[in-house]
């Protein structure tokens, strides 16, 4: 949350990182004005009933339109995509299509938006000027779930992706802005030293765990970290059973979710050796509420199997389609709960690896952590 002390909203912001590296979440622009309380009240960083602006970034996957260390509000910036609507802006007369307008009807209410193209005439944001909505994320919810169905039928006739980079709300009263980011990856060193021999087993899931690391899918991300924190405890049972059959000694694990900071930071030394500082944003990020002091395998079982199942229907099990993968509620979700899958991931991999998870050397940060 940035809350400058000044009547125009902050533009970009490049100072250090804070939340859970490459996991998403909000940045909440409250303009000031002098004589005003320079920090804002939970209410307004979680935005007030009334009428918002969104606004909807595109990005041709795989190329962000700003710079990874860069977040900025789009409120001048138009991104890019693969459907061309106009001609370049340097053809363009005054009677060419200089955007494109779309309708989209709900049980409860019609938005109507404006896509406007780049320089080179491709659709690169898409615009709803007015949406009632009780907060941000509210605002959010209802231009993008009305608005997603064009974009996949997009995809599905053209055959062409089109992605989402970011979304902003602007509460048009109070002019305080929310904005989508993602918080950038550290910059790393390989680890110095001879590497510790890597087994096939620890191969499987390293494959498994980079695969989530790689993608921008928050559904393919939950479902790699999700498979390591349901496969282990099944290699577990499969081992056991081996080691009692052969009259030797079982090994058990008392894997608990953290209740407090300080419980959290004793886990996170163990599973980011080289990480000696985190901010508490990123602590609050990482474990919702109903996952604090609880076994590993009832947090999995009661909020991330249903997850889980959820976007296997959709994507996984036989039969037919019987959800959409547009619903933004659904996407909240799995994105609320990742960096703890992430976590859990990395503790359940430390303990059934030990060996391969250590390395006999850290790796150097460059960031200042």
């Amino acid at each position: 949350m940035v809350t400058p002390n000044q009547t125009q909203p902050i533009a970009t912001a490049k100072n250090k990182p804070w939340g859970v590296p490459g996991e998403e979440h909000n940045l909440v622009v409250v303009p000031r004005f002098l004589g005003q309380e320079p920090i804002p009240t939970p209410e307004e960083t979680k935005g007030t009933p009334g009428k918002y602006r969104v606004q909807l970034l595109l990005s041709r996957p795989g190329y962000s339109i700003s710079g990874e260390r860069q977040h900025s509000f789009i409120d001048g910036i138009v991104g890019d995509s693969h459907v061309l609507i106009a001609k370049p802006v340097q053809e363009r007369g005054p009677n060419d299509a200089v955007s494109v307008l779309l309708q989209a009807n709900s049980a409860t209410s019609t938005l109507k938006f404006v896509g406007l193209p780049n320089d080179r005439g491709y659709l690169g944001k898409i615009v709803v000027e007015t949406v009632d909505a009780l907060n941000f994320a509210d605002a959010g919810k209802k231009a993008y779930e009305q608005l997603a169905p064009f974009l996949s039928s997009w995809s599905l006739h053209l055959d062409i992706p089109v992605h989402v980079e970011t979304i902003q709300a602007t509460n048009l009263e109070t002019n305080a802005s929310s904005l989508r980011v993602r918080t950038p990856q550290f910059d790393m060193t390989f680890p110095g030293g001879l590497t510790p021999p890597l087994t096939a087993n620890f191969c499987q899931y390293a494959s498994i765990y980079r695969e989530g690391m790689n993608t921008n899918s928050g559904f393919y991300r939950f479902l790699c970290f999700y498979k390591i924190l349901e496969s282990i405890p099944r290699r577990r049972a499969r081992t056991n059973e081996a080691a009692k059959n052969a009259g030797q000694p079982v090994r058990q694990f008392r894997e608990i979710i953290p209740a407090t900071h300080e419980q959290l930071i004793s886990l996170l030394r163990d599973v980011y050796p080289w990480r000696t500082q985190w901010d508490t944003f990123a602590l609050e990020q990482m474990i919702p509420i109903e996952a604090a002091g609880r076994k590993i395998g009832w947090v999995r079982e009661k909020h991330l199997t249903p997850l889980r199942v959820g976007i296997a229907h959709a994507l996984l099990d036989t039969g037919e389609v019987t959800m959409t993968l547009d619903n933004m509620e659904q996407v909240q979700q799995v994105n609320r709960w990742l960096p703890l899958c992430r976590v859990l991931a990395r503790l359940l991999l430390r303990n059934e690896f030990p060996d391969e998870f250590a390395l006999t050397m850290m790796p150097f940060v460059f960031d200042n952590v």
